[in-house]
């Protein structure tokens, strides 16, 4: 499997020149003193760089039409200061965009600058498949994955089969805590009155689009996890309805980890 590094910090992003396609290890280093969000996407076909760029001058007001254009391969919220993430990803070919902007647990830092790097993967390089320990396919909505794993480092694949955007965050319920209570935590607007009843553990995955593939390593104490996926539905939005989120819909497991 090829292996790539990329680098960011607050002056911008540095690519290596010749990136390789196909099945790509990717180490993104931070060397910043601020941890910083960094996200991986793919420009869809029919559209090009040229096009998509101008409108990257202005990624807020452009969003939308970002959407359209581009497909979420992945991305680290956040890569530490100082630090460094890796990720595997199905690249296959063509032009990418790496973005990188200022982390906040909360709302975006107002003013805080995106930065934008173009890739092109001209040639299949990286042919061999990552061997998964465990395998989740993520679908309208639902996820098909095993319902046991051992405990301990283990490699995840994630591959959307669906035909919206999904990811997959991991909670651990507390003691008693039953499905229909956490779902109503996980739904309740405005600011809780109270802890919640479970706590986020690290794993999973972030928002991956249509047909896109990642491999990401991250280990699990044994226990007892619910895994949820949060977005709201675009079709429903799209057609001018209320959304639901994906987990109302059906698109949460649950998870025993053994030793």
């Amino acid at each position: 499997i090829p292996e790539v590094t990329i680098a960011v910090n607050a002056d911008g992003i540095v690519v290596p020149a010749d990136f390789p396609g196909g099945i790509v290890a990717v180490t993104v280093k931070n060397t910043d003193s601020k941890d910083l969000d960094v996200g991986f996407n793919r420009i869809v076909e029919g559209h090009t760089s040229a096009e998509v760029q101008p409108l990257l001058d202005d990624f807020m007001a452009n969003m939308d039409a970002l959407m359209q254009m581009t497909s979420s391969m992945g991305s680290f919220n956040p890569v530490p200061a100082g630090g460094e993430m890796e990720i595997i990803i199905d690249f296959r070919t063509g032009e990418f965009i790496v973005d990188s902007t200022e982390h906040s647990d909360g709302e975006p830092v107002a003013g805080a600058p995106h930065l934008f790097a173009i890739v092109e993967a001209k040639e299949i390089v990286g042919t061999v498949e990552p061997q998964a320990d465990v395998v989740v396919e993520l679908h309208d909505f639902a996820y098909v994955m095993p319902d046991e794993i051992k405990a301990g480092d283990q490699l995840w694949e994630f591959k959307n089969e669906g035909e919206q955007f999904h990811m997959m965050f991991l909670v651990k319920p507390n003691a008693g805590v039953n499905m229909v209570d956490l779902m109503a935590a996980l739904a309740a607007e405005g600011e809780p009155t109270g802890p919640p009843p479970f706590e986020f553990v690290d794993g999973g995955t972030a928002p991956i689009g249509v047909g896109e593939r990642v491999w990401v390593k991250f280990a699990l104490e044994p226990g007892t996890y619910v895994a949820a996926c949060p977005l709201p539905d675009m079709v429903a939005m799209m057609s001018g309805e209320q959304p639901m989120s994906h987990f109302q819909e059906g698109m949460m497991r649950t998870l025993t980890v053994t030793e």
